[in-house]
This record gives C-alpha cells, sequence and structure tokens, in this order.
C-alpha cells in the first residue's frame, strides 16, 4: 500500500470515529432552549427496534467516552478557541447549498435569500468564511439551519420508525433519508480521495464539539432512562424545527 492509500485510510477511520456525535451537533436541544417547553408534551414515535436500538445506543455511549471525549479533550487544549471558532465557521459557510435548496424547496424564498447573503458576505469579507462577518448584520427574516429531513417534515412527510444509527446516534426513518439526501449537496462529498472526504466530515463534527459534551453529559445526568430521554429529546427537537 503506498503512502497516498495509507493516508486515506487513516482519515477514513479518523472520519468515522469523529463523526460519532453528530447527532448531537445542532439536533439536541439545549436545556436553555425555549423547546424545552416541549418537555410537558408526551412524545409518542414508533419504536419497534427499541432492543436493537438501545444496544446501538450503549455502542455509541462507550465510543463517546472512550474516543470521542479523549481526542477532544487534547484537542481544545492544543487549539485555541479563536481558532476552533474560524475552522467552524468556514464549514458552516461551506454547508450553504444544503441550507439554501432546502429553504427553497419549504418555500421560504426570503430565509433563501438572507442564506444567500451571507455567503456571499462571508466568503468575500470573511475570508472564505473563516470570519463570520454576517452574524453581526441583523435581517428582517429570522433564519435556522434547514436539512432535507426537516423539509420532508413540512411537506408533510411522516417521521417512520425512531433509529438509533451507529455513530450517528438519534434519527428516524425520515431523517435518516434526509441525510442521505443532503450529502449530495455537502461540497465536501465531492472532494478526492473518498478518504480525504470522509476526512474532512469527521473533521467538521469533531471541531464542533466544544459544549456539546457538556450537554450530553447534563442530559445523561438529569435522565432517569438515559435511552428514553435522548429519545424524546430528539423528537421534540425535530417537531419544533418542523413547526417554525
Amino acid at each position: 500500500m503506498n503512502t497516498m492509500k495509507r493516508f486515506a485510510v487513516c482519515l477514513c477511520l479518523w472520519g468515522l470515529f469523529c463523526s460519532l456525535p453528530a447527532w448531537a451537533v445542532g439536533s439536541t436541544p439545549s436545556l436553555d432552549d425555549d423547546d424545552a417547553m416541549l418537555d410537558k408534551v408526551s412524545v409518542t414515535v414508533a419504536d419497534p427496534l427499541k432492543p436493537i436500538n438501545r444496544v446501538i445506543h450503549s455502542f455509541n455511549d462507550v465510543v463517546i467516552d472512550y474516543v470521542a471525549r479523549p481526542l477532544y479533550t487534547g484537542y481544545s487544549y492544543v487549539t485555541p478557541r479563536f481558532v476552533r471558532t474560524g475552522i467552524g465557521n468556514a464549514f458552516h459557510n461551506a454547508l450553504f447549498p444544503v441550507r439554501f435548496v432546502n429553504n427553497i424547496l419549504q418555500g421560504k424564498g426570503k430565509a433563501a435569500g438572507v442564506e444567500m447573503s451571507r455567503f456571499v458576505l462571508n466568503t468575500t469579507a470573511g475570508l472564505g468564511g473563516l470570519i463570520n462577518v454576517a452574524e453581526n448584520h441583523k435581517t428582517i427574516v429570522p433564519v435556522s439551519d434547514e436539512d432535507l429531513g426537516q423539509t420532508f417534515g413540512v411537506w408533510g412527510m411522516g417521521e417512520g420508525v425512531y433509529l438509533v444509527l451507529p455513530f450517528f446516534g438519534p434519527s428516524t426513518l425520515r431523517d435518516t433519508i434526509g441525510k442521505v439526501g443532503d450529502n449530495f449537496l455537502d461540497p465536501l462529498t465531492y472532494i478526492s480521495p473518498t478518504g480525504l472526504s470522509l476526512g474532512l466530515k469527521g473533521g467538521r463534527t469533531f471541531n464542533e464539539l466544544d459544549g456539546v459534551l457538556d450537554q450530553y453529559d447534563n442530559i445523561n445526568r438529569m435522565a432517569v432512562e438515559p435511552y428514553t430521554a435522548f429519545r424524546d429529546a430528539y423528537v421534540q427537537h425535530r417537531r419544533a424545527l418542523i413547526a417554525k
């Protein structure tokens, strides 16, 4: 195996492990969010695969505690916060096609226009997105990150069964299909070789873990039954996003 192939294999493994907590980034609600009001609402979601889901949930717990957490602790120690913020801004800027297209598909023309304006401003004045220049520019239309799972929900598609995906965590059948569709809009998908593409995607998720692990610990600590708590929090939050 030549050097390039070894490098690609290493990046594939990096992307696989780093993508583990992807369920938490932008999907799990903060305990301080307005969505916390939904805690008063009973959550009903089809969970016929509960025995399998529980096994995968436990597997993900182990990888978070013994792989993701130690790696991120070392990463945050040697990487200044402003560097991590800049990297996160650039990755978020690059995901513009996902947000823009899904705004269009949901009929949110003004929000799509705001996304376009922010992308142009951050790409030019923000040095390719490293600096979130648009953050300080107020817009008439409030926008939130949109994805294909939310678009399907707006279109009236049901959630389907609840799923816990290895390395990716809580999802539903609808959101899982949406993730596949969004993957085709993600510019990183088209980077070659595949190992580099997966490595960058894993690095994107890994870089966003600041605060996510604390939130993960808070839910685990407060929950009598963690599996149910994560399932209900995920479903409530996704429903709240679709209802906006």
